[in-house]
């Protein structure tokens, strides 16, 4: 009976973080899924894990609508490279996927929501060759 009991409140609580989890998706028009707790405008930055001696920092703002903009900034050999991305993202698998429409290409992220302000990613499969295989960072949240 005891037993029967455990397992049955283990059960429910394993159902209610399951829902809890799913409250935070939000399907697209384009039928993908986005987490919610991602959307807005973040920076961060990362040193020597894309390029060797390469510094960079952004700026992403991730909409509702699955689409994002990066406005980045990288310095290499005191050369200063400045662009701006755009393209779509989505979740899939539990994966952050990334689509870049200037490379064509996907970025895929494991994604940790530390707090309201910090998302750690770490990257799973990256478009372009990195040195870091083991690349990772942290985005700030600045602004909804």
């Amino acid at each position: 009976m005891k037993r029967k009991l455990i397992f049955g409140l283990i059960s429910i609580a394993l159902i209610l973080i399951s829902c809890d989890a799913k409250r935070h998706f939000v399907k697209t028009e384009n039928g993908k899924f986005v987490d919610k707790r991602l959307v807005g405008v973040w920076k961060g930055s990362e040193s020597g894990n894309i390029v060797e001696g390469m510094s960079s920092e952004w700026v992403m703002t991730r909409n509702l609508d699955g689409t994002f903009s990066l406005d980045f900034k990288a310095t290499l050999d005191g050369q200063i490279m400045e662009g701006i991305e755009n393209g779509n993202w989505w979740i899939e698998n539990g994966l952050f996927h990334e689509y870049h429409n200037e490379s064509e290409g996907t970025d895929i992220y494991n994604y940790e929501v530390l707090n309201k302000k910090k998302i750690k990613f770490r990257a799973e499969k990256m478009f372009i060759e990195v040195v870091n295989k083991n690349y990772e960072f942290i985005d700030t949240k600045t602004t909804e």
